[in-house]
């Protein structure tokens, strides 16, 4: 709805008492969880957002929550918070009424509707949502609220039991800031690497503009430049057979001839006798900017490199791509810095079948890819880049491919496939590291991809997976053949890591039903795997059937309310503070949230 909307401000009226301890709301929204709120909206308006304090009556939650609330608004990045799964069915229900009275007016993306019998039908069989409308007050309101020395309390032993658990999550939670916000990795080593027989999309020119955009723009001197080097021969085997190694290095002594034969056994590869360097460089840099995010020396990276990786097959080279960067950045963070979740998003136009196969079995490794598919048609052409591939064994359920079947796809129907799969997803895997195949042939204007997705657009996804692992994301150079689109949206990628203000979107009112349909399949498969998919794919009516200000009340069952209450271990009630000297309300830390 706020995209659609397209807001010129942002006003945040910013009540903190649904967070865990506030008696007088009984939520659990930990204090953690508040910049995860706000950090999307930073994203519309041209960043000029408001923050307007309202309500919060336990202050240790109170003052933890506006404190990281404002350090978000100073651009540190989202604390790391538990993964996000199971929700409330109060809450399901909730939403999903909302979103029925409201789907005339906005549009919310991939949802699936019924008219009149089918629904009905859809109810009976569970997968239809069954609305309610319920006001359960029973007794007349008072005329007068008391306002002095009476308010809500947590009972003592509910407060203290919540005082503690405030404690262990504010110990708990890193604060800690990179010295550098953006690392920048760029060499000229890699222009070294090109088709010498044809004028070929794969240019050398695709890393001089952007990196020459990057510094028209002053990026470049507001980015630490972090060094290149070549991946080594022990590296390269952590996602590449030796055979394939070898044939690459050999590729160094070849004359022209053998060279154009050894070409000929791949699919869409060209190689010089500096190549191989080319490549080594591309690999080995991008594991320098990982080791540069991992070590806290920078918040984030940019690795502009070449040639491509996310083609690249274990055992042979394949579409432009001679080793697999961004596979061989992951495995490097799994074997050197024991990371447990790292999430893939790849954006190239064409699908990453490299990085699939290579994590398809492995859960440490969450890849998710948007890319043209065109029922088969589009290259790579595998059968495994379709919705219903979904990885195997212990990965089952790790690969998420969201297939667009037509050209033409942007920004809107790409912030569809965000806000409806990809965020929720990733909010309940809770990546530590956020990885990017950030190729842009799906950038509009580019010769290859058909697509038409703005610079703009490309800054907007950047921010919203910046949110994640603690603001640890890269983005990896891989496709993308325009030079002029690829310069900007790079630079957009870059500012919107910086923490710049992002210019507005112009979104269409509704999404392209072909893309509706994708994302319907991807969110009806992988709804077997994610909890906080599953229940938002029941079927709506597709006409609001109460009028507007006609509701029915259904009456509540007796203890409904004293069993939630129960469940939560919140026992609220109304107390005299001064009839109860020992009930005292600490002062907040005075470091809370800094």
């Amino acid at each position: 709805m706020a995209y659609q909307f397209n807001p010129d401000l942002v006003i945040v009226s910013a009540g903190y008492d649904a967070a865990l301890g506030c008696p007088e709301g009984m939520m659990r929204v930990t204090p953690q969880c508040y910049p995860h709120l706000l950090w999307p909206l930073m994203g519309l308006a041209n960043g000029k957002v408001a923050v307007i304090l309202e309500g919060g009556y336990c202050l240790k939650s109170l003052a933890e929550g506006a404190a990281l609330t404002l350090r978000s608004l100073l651009g540190d990045p989202c604390p790391l918070i538990q993964p996000i799964m199971n929700p409330s069915s109060f809450i399901v229900d909730t939403i999903m009424n909302a979103t029925t009275a409201l789907k005339d007016y906005w549009s919310f993306g991939a949802i699936r509707t019924a008219t009149g019998a089918e629904y009905d039908e859809s109810v009976l069989t569970g997968e239809g949502h069954k609305l309610s409308y319920r006001f359960d007050w029973t007794e007349p309101k008072p005329l007068k609220y008391p306002t002095r020395s009476a308010f809500v309390l947590n009972e003592k032993e509910v407060f203290l039991a919540l005082d503690k658990e405030l404690d262990q999550l504010n110990l708990t939670t890193s604060l800690s800031v990179a010295k550098h916000r953006v690392g920048l990795l760029y060499d000229d080593v890699m222009l070294m690497h090109r088709n010498t027989t044809v004028v070929h999309p794969e240019s050398p020119e695709r890393i001089s503009n952007i990196f020459a955009c990057h510094a028209s723009f002053g990026l470049v001197e507001r980015c630490h430049r972090i060094a290149s080097r070549k991946a080594t021969h022990e590296e390269l085997r952590l996602v590449h057979a030796e055979e394939h190694i070898l044939k690459m290095r050999n590729s160094e002594r070849l004359g022209r001839k053998d060279l154009g034969n050894l070409e000929d056994r791949y699919n869409s590869i060209f190689l010089n006798n500096h190549s191989y360097e080319s490549a080594l460089y591309a690999a080995g840099s991008l594991l320098n900017v990982v080791e540069s995010v991992l070590t806290g020396e920078c918040q984030s990276g940019v690795a502009i490199v070449r040639p491509p990786g996310h083609h690249a097959e274990e055992d042979e080279a394949c579409g432009f791509c001679l080793f697999n960067n961004v596979a061989l950045a992951a495995k490097y963070g799994i074997e050197n810095h024991d990371l447990k979740r790292i999430l893939i998003v790849d954006w190239d136009v064409h699908h990453g079948n490299g990085i699939q196969h290579m994590f398809d079995s492995d859960p440490r490794v969450l890849y998710i890819s948007l890319h043209r598919y065109d029922y088969g048609s589009f290259f790579p052409s595998k059968k495994d880049a379709n919705f219903d591939y979904v990885g195997n064994g212990a990965g089952e359920g790790f690969t998420v491919n969201i297939p667009w079947n037509k050209k033409g796809m942007g920004d809107t129907e790409y912030l569809t496939a965000f806000t409806n799969v990809i965020m929720p997803i990733a909010y309940e895997y809770a990546p530590e590291l956020v990885l990017v195949s950030a190729g842009f042939d799906a950038a509009q204007g580019d010769p290859l991809g058909g697509c038409k997705i703005s610079p703009e657009g490309y800054g907007h996804m950047t921010h919203l997976l910046t949110s994640m692992a603690n603001g640890k994301v890269i983005l990896a150079l891989e496709g993308g053949y325009n030079l002029t689109a690829i310069s900007y949206s790079m630079s957009l990628c870059t500012k919107a890591l910086l923490g710049d203000p992002l210019p507005k979107l112009c979104l269409r009112d509704v999404a392209d039903e072909s893309a509706l349909e994708s994302i319907r399949d991807v969110l009806r498969t992988h709804s077997a795997y994610w909890t906080l998919l599953k229940p938002f794919q029941k079927i709506l009516p597709s006409e609001f059937p109460i009028q507007q200000g006609k509701y029915s009340i259904i009456p509540t069952k007796e203890n409904e309310i004293v069993e939630l209450m129960e469940k939560l271990k919140v026992g609220p009630e109304l107390v005299d503070v001064n009839a109860n000297p020992e009930l005292t309300i600490p002062d907040p830390p005075i470091s809370a949230g800094g």
